[in-house]
């Protein structure tokens, strides 16, 4: 086991994440395929030990934000279908010709360029994207038609799919992203009927549950794959693949009244045992982390956890040592292990992997 030799290591379950991915292919219809979203390093747990486990699972694409994640699982001999999820700049066309993937656009300039590096025998397929409010691209739903009037010049270039993300956050705005989702079939459907076949795809997530009416075509799913349910509305078991852990290094007793910390910051209100870990701020810890582990309110409060029993954070996080209370932990000692909270995609790369399957 490796992660003897290991003062702070991820542990990840990939049999969890096939779990997960087995679960949301068997609540998709036979209609709607999916997209694995795997950007950011499949969100940290990953990209290419991910993809393999999706393509295992038979997800239809694989979604990614930019060329370099498109290359490297390329180079890892993952041959199923890839779909570039930002718009690509135009330069950049002739290695999305080369990748042979999929291109999400919002501007002619993009189509331009792909077509310039397509070929006739083997078309550049690419996704248009609609803004319906969320405002990072996207071309706004009133301009489709001119757009698709001028692709229609370009010979080389297929039309595979029509997207957008709409802006629902679950338990907030279900009411404005349902008018959105219908005025997005709608459009969807008007176009279908010029490009049968078009995969048109609005649904990630939260609204792959809330909303299970507008799967439509295509679902992009990234958080229900890494066990994360933002979806409150609906029951969907899933299994947590992530567990970020350390070892304790030092631990010592402070009495009721004793200072710790950086200008003394933290007073003790009793009689405590403190334990030290060589983790921290660089390592993506207490940057507001959307784990369970962790109640969100006044302040933030924090916590590891070592079995049942919760760790309390003392006082500030360094960028390279956190404070712990232990003193609710039996028979506890140096080398025993806590597992932390922290945000998976600022988890710092250069952190061990320890992959179980």
């Amino acid at each position: 086991m490796r992660e003897k030799f290991f003062l702070k290591w991820i542990e990840i379950d990939l049999k969890a994440i096939s779990s997960n991915l087995n679960r949301v292919l068997a609540a998709s219809r036979r209609s709607t395929k999916v997209m694995a979203v795997l950007k950011a390093d499949a969100y940290g747990h990953g990209l290419i030990p991910v993809a393999r486990e999706a393509v295992k699972a038979g997800v239809s694409y694989i979604g990614v934000l930019n060329l370099e994640e498109a290359r490297n699982l390329r180079r890892a001999k993952i041959n199923r279908s890839l779909c570039l999820m930002a718009p690509i700049l135009p330069e950049m066309a002739e290695e999305v010709v080369k990748l042979k993937t999929s291109a999400t656009v919002d501007h002619l300039d993009q189509i331009r360029a792909l077509n310039a590096k397509a070929s006739l025998s083997s078309p550049v397929s690419i996704h248009v994207d609609l803004d319906f409010g969320l405002g990072r691209w996207g071309i706004s739903p009133r301009h489709l038609d001119l757009f698709i009037h001028h692709l229609k010049r370009f010979k080389k270039i297929k039309l595979e799919g029509l997207s957008a993300h709409i802006d629902y956050i679950p338990g907030k705005n279900a009411v404005e992203a349902e008018e959105k989702l219908r005025d997005f079939s709608r459009i969807a459907e008007r176009l279908k009927k010029t490009y049968p076949g078009l995969l048109c795809h609005a649904a990630n997530s939260s609204v792959f549950l809330d909303f299970p009416h507008w799967r439509m075509d295509l679902a992009r799913i990234g958080n229900l794959i890494y066990g994360i349910n933002a979806a409150k509305s609906r029951s969907f078991p899933l299994k947590n693949p992530w567990h970020f852990k350390t070892r304790i290094i030092h631990i010592r007793s402070i009495s009721a009244g004793e200072s710790v910390g950086y200008a003394s910051a933290y007073v003790s209100p009793r009689n405590m045992k403190v334990a030290t870990l060589l983790v921290g701020y660089s390592d993506g810890i207490t940057m507001e982390p959307a784990e369970r582990l962790i109640r969100l309110g006044s302040g933030f409060e924090y916590w590891g956890m070592m079995g049942k029993v919760r760790t309390p954070f003392i006082g500030g996080c360094g960028i390279s040592h956190l404070l712990v209370d232990v003193s609710q932990v039996p028979r506890v000692k140096v080398g025993d292990v806590i597992t932390l909270p922290v945000r998976r995609t600022a988890a710092h790369p250069q952190i061990p992997r320890v992959y179980v399957s």
